[in-house]
């Protein structure tokens, strides 16, 4: 039992964790509030409700722990489905040319910190949300769902439109027309 216990965390492991992490831990939390003061706000938040619980958890989950337990206290700060759920979970209105443009998240994840963050920030909050879970957390779409207090399918296709409108934004950044671009991926698929 003993051995247990060496094996879970400290207040000294996660003040530590947050003052190296504090760049990566910074960069999530302002993506997620997209308000500078609010985002350390929300980490001070974070870290003290991390110490309170910090012997609870173990060392190998703690940075999975302090990450999850920051996005809990974005959402609840930022309550991105305040503004209501999206509009549209029927997934009629897009054509294979328009999913083609966004067919997965690398492109989008390969694009540099500040690039991947400033495209990010344009979105609603409940689109930016969903894309940082799904795609940097690696949530599934019921996990972020859950997290979020939305349906499964609203998740879905709140990713979906969310990775549509940052790879158009792309798109149109590189000087290629989202049509053009959208017909090229959609003929090399097929």
């Amino acid at each position: 039992m003993n051995g247990n216990m060496h094996d879970r965390c400290t207040d000294k492991d996660y003040r530590e964790l947050f003052a190296s992490s504090a760049t990566q831990l910074h960069w999530l939390c302002y993506t997620l509030t997209a308000d500078q003061e609010l985002s350390e706000k929300v980490l001070n938040a974070a870290l003290e409700q991390s110490l309170k619980g910090a012997g609870q958890v173990f060392r190998e989950w703690m940075v999975s722990w302090a990450r999850r337990l920051i996005i809990r206290v974005c959402i609840a700060t930022v309550r991105p489905t305040s503004l209501g759920a999206p509009q549209c979970q029927c997934g009629q209105h897009e054509s294979e040319a328009d999913l083609a443009v966004f067919g997965s998240p690398e492109l989008l994840l390969s694009l540099p910190a500040g690039v991947l963050q400033e495209n990010l920030l344009r979105l609603d909050p409940l689109s930016r949300f969903v894309f940082v879970l799904r795609a940097l957390e690696g949530c599934s779409r019921h996990e972020t769902a859950l997290l979020l207090n939305i349906d499964d399918r609203a998740c879905e296709w709140t990713y979906m439109q969310a990775g549509r409108f940052m790879s158009i934004q792309l798109i149109s950044s590189m000087g290629e027309t989202p049509d053009a671009r959208a017909m090229n991926v959609y003929q090399v698929a097929v």
